[in-house]
């Protein structure tokens, strides 16, 4: 890999691929400095640049190459356990294969050189890094991990709330009815099943502690895999004033506390259906060698 200050910034990579041009380039990193975010974030966040077309063009940067299909590759269970599935859905990592004491790893994000750094202390390898889309990743762990495909996601409703007798009540309600229900005990959490599961729906309570319905819903939208996921709060305030802020906000619903059966399941089939059309499409491509 060549050093840093002879390699391509990822605009002017961006402006010779065609993807954009230099006068939006020139805005993006204007807006990156003012919101603190990486340009492929903001660029991700925006809409304005797919998870392939910012693989494409990070390997292009670094040198790394791209690497997809992962959930069908054969990956041993002793390569698996080296990345427990808290690290590689936190990290957005993804371990590919060990050989020559170098492990292929999937990455989201290459310059997470924290990352590199304490896998290779743990195990005493050399990490090798690949490029990847969370979406890629994400599938991996949820195939590899759970032995799920995430094709099995659609219909699926993530309940986040941190009040047990609560999410437990209302989990049963949505699988009663047909719906791949989701548990997540608290924000962090959430945000974590989310990426993992990419639900069709995430209904969130407004009252947790350490970080309510606003301040996680705010999270969702800074991540391009969850932002366009349709979000239901669900509050015991009930007051016309919170209701009016949450639609301003984005929220795609608002449901008072206690909410009946039929009404709870009524709003979250609608929410699903409007939701269906902000799907992304993720393409397969890339192979794997060290």
């Amino acid at each position: 890999m060549e050093p840093a200050s002879e390699r391509m910034k990822l605009g002017e990579i961006l402006i010779q691929q065609q993807i954009l041009t230099p006068l939006l380039v020139e805005r993006i990193i204007e807006i990156s400095a003012a919101t603190h975010r990486r340009i492929g974030q903001t660029l991700e966040d925006m809409g304005l640049l797919t998870g392939e077309e910012l693989a494409r063009a990070l390997a292009c940067q670094f040198g790394y190459k791209i690497v997809a299909g992962m959930a069908t590759m054969d990956i041993p269970a002793e390569t698996l356990s080296l990345i427990s599935l808290e690290e590689a859905v936190s990290g957005r990592i993804f371990p590919l294969q060990v050989k020559d004491g170098k492990l292929a790893l999937a990455m989201a994000d290459p310059t997470n050189y924290e990352i590199i750094a304490t896998i290779s202390a743990a195990h005493n390898l050399k990490v090798i890094p690949f490029i990847a889309t969370t979406g890629e990743i994400m599938k991996a762990i949820a195939k590899k991990h759970l032995g799920i495909p995430l094709e099995q996601a659609n219909n699926s409703v993530l309940v986040v709330n941190t009040d047990n007798r609560e999410r437990v009540s209302l989990l049963e309600i949505l699988g009663n009815e047909g719906f791949h229900a989701i548990p997540a005990v608290d924000p962090e959490d959430g945000l974590n099943q989310a990426l993992l599961y990419q639900p069709s729906l995430i209904i969130t309570a407004k009252e947790m502690p350490f970080a309510d319905g606003f301040a996680f819903f705010t999270t969702l939208q800074g991540v391009p895999e969850t932002r366009r996921i349709p979000v239901i709060l669900l509050s015991d305030s009930a007051t016309s004033e919170e209701e009016a802020m949450a639609f301003k906000r984005g929220f795609f619903d608002y449901i008072p506390m206690p909410v009946k059966d039929i009404t709870l399941t009524a709003r979250v089939g609608r929410a699903i259906a409007a939701g269906r059309a902000y799907t992304p499409h993720r393409r397969e491509q890339a192979t794997l060698s060290l």
